[in-house]
């Protein structure tokens, strides 16, 4: 199968949305970089996303939602389906709603996804839904 190049920008921290090429290999990004027909960036990447296929294929990536079964810190985990998973965290959302209000709750998401594609996702319109506190959310 020949090598794609696909076109696509990134969804990661700045404002800037900056370009991206990917070389795609038998379904897999091979290679990354900076697009430098962005307006902006011209084929600029960050530190972070130029090495975002090594993190995103790193054989200790987690892939499947966990829970911890023993002391905080001994670093043993079990895995759970993700219905157990979001059944259970919304449980406890329930729970602390319930008892504190729903103000008890701070969706805390700096960093990571406040760029133009996902600064104003669905997170955000969940927990405005439930009462949840509300954060001002800045780059800085």
């Amino acid at each position: 199968m020949p090598t794609q190049v696909r076109r696509s920008v990134c969804a990661l921290d700045c404002p800037d949305a900056c370009g991206l090429l990917i070389n795609v290999e038998a379904g897999h990004g091979s290679r990354l970089r900076g697009d430098p027909a962005h307006p902006v960036t011209r084929g600029f990447l960050c530190g972070k996303v130029a090495r975002y296929l090594e993190r995103e294929y790193a054989p200790d990536r987690l892939l499947y939602p966990q829970r911890r079964v023993g002391a905080k810190g001994a670093g043993r985990f079990e895995r759970v389906s993700w219905d157990e998973a979001l059944a259970e965290v919304a449980e406890r959302l329930t729970a602390i709603a319930a008892e504190f209000g729903p103000e008890s709750i701070l969706p805390y998401s700096y960093a990571g996804t406040m760029g133009l594609l996902q600064g104003s996702g669905m997170d955000r319109r969940f927990f405005h839904r439930m009462g949840a506190s509300r954060l001002d959310r800045t780059i800085c």
